[in-house]
């Protein structure tokens, strides 16, 4: 938090989030792949919805990531927040790209195989929501994916929010020695909030 550079690095962990997420929707259209389970919330025929929607991943993606820091930002003053919206984007930023590894294990390999033809993606897609090994695998990896977020956008927004408790720990004369430890429950409560807001906006432009 102390380095000036910092919203600097945030973003570029979300440009290679980004980068590497609008990749995955390029092979999908490539390899001709459609949503076969569920109907997108934006009205675009499924059988196209991947040619369009490798144009708005990535607007939507930083949208979703400047929405998320303004509501934390917003909510942190009410438990006592000293950081800056600067410093909440750079902690999410983070936060965001690292968690995403977890399904770009999944769907990066994946869609880059139909898209050279190896893999019929529409079939896969139907194996995906069928209760098959497939599905497990995709469970695991996005169980995981889950659970990065919620506990590193907390941790980020601990962070960025500097949110504390002094405890006391010694007297010096007249003067009291005080230190600092994490006041976990205003970071988790946040932490998640954020984390709401983050995927369920980018749930409507991506699913």
């Amino acid at each position: 938090m102390r380095d000036p550079r910092r919203v600097q690095f945030g973003a570029w962990a979300m440009v290679i989030n980004a980068v590497l997420y609008t990749l995955v929707h390029v092979f999908l259209a490539i390899g001709g792949g459609a949503p076969s389970s569920f109907k997108p919330f934006l009205d675009v025929p499924a059988d196209v919805y991947y040619q369009y929607n490798r144009w708005f991943l990535f607007p939507s993606m930083f949208g979703c990531w400047i929405l998320a820091a303004g509501v934390a930002q917003l909510l942190g003053k009410f438990f006592g927040g000293k950081g800056t919206f600067e410093d909440n984007l750079s902690a999410l930023g983070f936060a965001t790209g690292i968690a995403s590894l977890a399904s770009l294990l999944h769907d990066l390999p994946e869609t880059f195989i139909g898209a050279i033809g190896l893999l019929d993606l529409r079939w896969y897609d139907a194996q995906l929501n069928s209760p098959t090994i497939w599905r497990l695998v995709l469970w695991i990896f996005y169980g995981l994916y889950g659970v990065l977020f919620v506990v590193l956008y907390p941790k980020a927004i601990g962070a960025a929010q500097r949110l504390t408790l002094p405890t006391r720990v010694a007297r010096m004369g007249d003067a009291d020695v005080k230190s600092a430890r994490p006041n976990a429950g205003p970071a988790i409560l946040l932490g998640l909030l954020s984390f709401v807001v983050y995927q369920g906006v980018f749930v409507i432009f991506n699913r």
